[in-house]
């Protein structure tokens, strides 16, 4: 019998010494609390030998990859693959089959300005660009003649002139005719690299001409001295120096001299424009042909009746006068292009040629030409600009 006067046990109540706080959670299904001090690591918390080795494995595959790969660039950029790095990657594609005898058509396409090519973004200077595949023409026996495909408003005055140049050499090694053809618009610097061809055949709807040189430029003294409050504090050797700088009082007896200067400079550039296309284009003009060259732009028609060009056409048109001139039968038409990104490091060739690289490339192009006016707004070009 019990004794009333025993307290019953409270199975709520801790024993004396025993944690009074919160009870910790459980441990998560499959998980074993870790054993106490000195019991050893139950196995499933030991990484077993073959998962080890697994890592080490992947772990040096990785690293001899990263150090492979970056020999290999080191080697493709030092000429050790092969025939060595094609910094231009220049490409050959069948535009039209026929016989064994080939034309072949390159692009001057966009802005006309030389610009550096990097490991990763080649092709991107449109004057190399005419070199490699000039080059590549003249070395190519099968190779009768040369089509320029021309739709650009110009650019830099040198790059213009580069791309004339290679073409005179061209004519003049290999024999070869060169015919233009116009697209779109082919002015100012556009003009400039087609004058030397053999025959020039443009489009109904081109625009060309633009015939002159411009130094873009603006002048901020205004602004700087009674807005901003600021002092022009150029410090020069040379009165000239300053030049066309934005921040001289264009009123100052200095930088009319300045002005002046930059104005003749600008006239040579102009002078050297028109017997560029007096060579090229010979008794071809009209007596005439000088008072159109005060930069105005102007129709496919007036540059037929101005002797400025040679005919009103398509590409077919351009095509059957240089099987003409280069007696070609039933040609084959290849197009060199533009090679990109990885494919031209590692000497792949292309078979295709996408219109959006293009519009890709003439958009950087553009961008360029954009960052170049803004920043040196005094390089003297032949551009036009609407």
């Amino acid at each position: 019998m019990t004794d009333p006067n025993t307290p019953k046990p409270d199975f709520h109540r801790p024993p004396p010494g025993a944690w009074s706080g919160p009870l910790p959670p459980p441990p998560p299904p499959g998980m074993a609390p870790p054993p106490p001090p000195g019991m050893g690591m139950p196995p499933q918390y030991r990484m077993n030998r073959g998962q080890n080795s697994f890592w080490k494995v992947a772990g040096i595959v990785v690293m001899v990859g990263v150090i492979g790969f970056n020999l290999l660039i080191f080697m493709a950029m030092f000429g050790g693959m092969g025939g060595g790095y094609d910094p231009h990657g220049l490409t050959e594609h069948t535009r039209a089959s026929g016989g064994n005898d080939k034309i072949a058509v390159i692009e001057v396409s966009g802005v006309i300005m030389e610009s550096e090519s990097s490991l990763f973004s080649p092709g991107a200077n449109p004057v190399a660009f005419v070199q490699d595949g000039l080059r590549r023409a003249r070395q190519d026996d099968s190779v009768k003649a040369v089509i320029i495909e021309v739709n650009s408003p110009g650019g830099g005055i040198t790059a213009s002139d580069l791309i004339y140049h290679e073409i005179v050499e061209f004519k003049k090694s290999s024999g070869k005719p060169v015919i233009i053809y116009m697209k779109d618009l082919a002015a100012s610097g556009g003009y400039y690299v087609s004058a030397p061809a053999d025959v020039i055949v443009a489009n109904r709807t081109t625009l060309t001409g633009s015939i002159g040189v411009i130094m873009q430029g603006f002048n901020l003294h205004g602004t700087l001295t009674e807005i901003l409050k600021g002092r022009d504090m150029t410090i020069k050797a040379g009165d000239n120096k300053d030049m066309g700088s934005m921040f001289s009082d264009p009123e100052s007896e200095q930088a009319k001299e300045s002005r002046r200067l930059l104005q003749q400079l600008v006239d040579e550039m102009h002078v050297q424009f028109k017997q560029v296309v007096k060579d090229g284009r010979g008794s071809k003009l009209k007596p005439d042909w000088d008072s159109y060259c005060d930069g105005r732009i102007f129709s496919a028609q007036t540059a037929l009746k101005q002797g400025f060009i040679d005919k009103i056409g398509y590409f077919e048109d351009a095509l059957a006068e240089a099987s003409r001139l280069s007696g070609a039968s039933d040609p084959t038409v290849v197009e060199y292009g533009r090679q990109s990104g990885l494919a031209a490091l590692f000497g792949a060739s292309s078979s295709t040629k996408g219109a959006q690289a293009e519009e890709a490339v003439a958009d950087a192009l553009a961008g360029r030409l954009e960052e170049h006016l803004r920043l040196y707004p005094g390089k003297p070009l032949a551009l036009w600009v609407p």
